[in-house]
């Protein structure tokens, strides 16, 4: 019957890392970035500020934190904002989030101390 498909030794003449004189080579890093990228450490310690987020920052300065929040969703979510601008949204998106650590924590005392009565209540004489 005849073999219409590759062998299994000829696939291996396109494996990178093996004995072939061309082996394929993997695409990275030969195309340009997607987005802007901005590290860390700069974003930190450049101290700049990006204007989109004026009224986001006077909110956040009078204590206004549902309004800062929802200034810095709407830099978000624009098309026209610069990487600066997105990246510092995110942050202060960050900063004023709630902690649910305490909450949850309440929660997972009362679900114990409702096994742990339950339990007493079934067995306990």
């Amino acid at each position: 019957m005849a073999q219409n498909t590759q062998s299994t030794t000829a696939s291996r003449a396109t494996t990178p890392g093996t004995a072939n004189d061309a082996p394929v080579t993997p695409e990275l890093f030969t195309q340009p970035a997607r987005r802007e990228y901005i590290p860390d450490a700069k974003r930190v310690g450049d101290g700049m500020q990006a204007p989109e987020l004026e009224k986001a920052r006077a909110f956040f300065a009078s204590d206004d934190f549902a309004q800062a929040r929802a200034e810095a969703r709407r830099v978000l979510k624009d098309k026209g904002a610069s990487a600066q601008a997105r990246m510092e949204a995110g942050d202060l998106i960050d900063r004023t989030d709630i902690d649910h650590g305490p909450s949850a924590t309440a929660v997972a005392f009362v679900i114990l101390l409702g096994l742990l009565l339950m339990f007493f209540f079934m067995n306990g004489k």
